[in-house]
């Protein structure tokens, strides 16, 4: 039975000898940020060109996963995601392509993390709180909390700032700072 961690290495290990550019988001990029919580799937945007598919489709079914090329296909072509599955785990991975700005800016802001060797690129922590906040759920504040204040003293808070206005959520941003401003752990950053 595969960990996630092993997932993880595994969709890295496939998207590089594809040459295919990638970053992962979501619940994976969050942890990586300090905010530890449970997740049984690994979101990851990639650059993905329709050229590339069966190539995609065949790398992961030699390493135990089940994936629909027409999914892919459909996918690519809706501007939606698809779902690729561990075979050896309970884990899957929900991909999509680069659709707009916010795909193409967490794409070019990546950061290079290593784990037990294999190198993973994961959103940044700026742009990891700014999608956490434009999505809103409960969990996803609950996330962005968390990135802000484990991550706070060493966030750009320029950047920050203006992709939050760009995206229109910059009132969001200023509601997070104030509801985190009593947390222990910000005001020994301040």
């Amino acid at each position: 039975m595969r960990t996630l961690e092993e997932v993880v290495k595994e969709v890295a290990r496939i998207l590089e000898e594809l040459d295919i550019d990638y970053v992962i988001v979501g619940g994976i990029a969050v942890a990586a940020w300090g905010n530890i919580r449970t997740t049984r799937d690994v979101d990851v945007i990639m650059a993905l060109e329709r050229g590339k598919v069966e190539k995609l489709v065949r790398a992961f079914k030699r390493r135990g996963f089940s994936v629909n090329r027409s999914d892919i296909l459909n996918s690519l072509k809706e501007k939606s995601h698809f779902t690729i599955f561990d075979e050896r785990s309970e884990y899957h991975i929900d991909a999509k392509g680069v659709y707009g700005e916010r795909e193409s800016r967490s794409l070019k802001t990546r950061k290079k993390i290593q784990i037990d060797g294999t190198v993973v690129y994961i959103a940044s922590a700026e742009d990891t709180l700014a999608n956490k906040l434009f999505f809103g759920s409960e969990q996803d504040l609950r996330d962005a909390e968390g990135i802000y204040i484990r991550q706070l003293g060493k966030l750009n808070m320029k950047y920050l700032e203006r992709i939050c206005r760009e995206m229109g959520i910059k009132k969001e941003l200023a509601q997070l700072k104030k509801r985190v401003t009593g947390h222990p752990s910000c005001k020994k950053k301040s």
